[in-house]
């Protein structure tokens, strides 16, 4: 059951299975390709567990820079 759990939320993430955090990540996402309705943001930005420039670029652009440090940390800690 843990696998498929987990398959719903992010398949390439395989590190720590953290509900909030990973809704948290996405939230992101979501909300980017919200603001610039570029079909492949959303995909692009879940990529390899959100380790990517476009998460990245995402994260900055909708962030205030004092929560950067923790998302960076949310997604070392899904990740690999």
């Amino acid at each position: 059951a843990g696998l498929t759990k987990r398959s719903l939320f992010d398949p390439s993430c395989t590190g720590v299975f953290d509900r909030q955090l990973l809704r948290r990540l996405r939230r992101v996402c979501d909300d980017c390709f919200n603001v610039f309705r570029e079909p492949n943001v959303s995909t692009e930005c879940r990529s390899n567990c959100y380790n990517n420039e476009v998460f990245r670029q995402c994260m900055e652009y909708l962030l205030p820079p004092h929560l950067h440090e923790e998302h960076r940390l949310a997604v070392q800690m899904v990740g690999k």
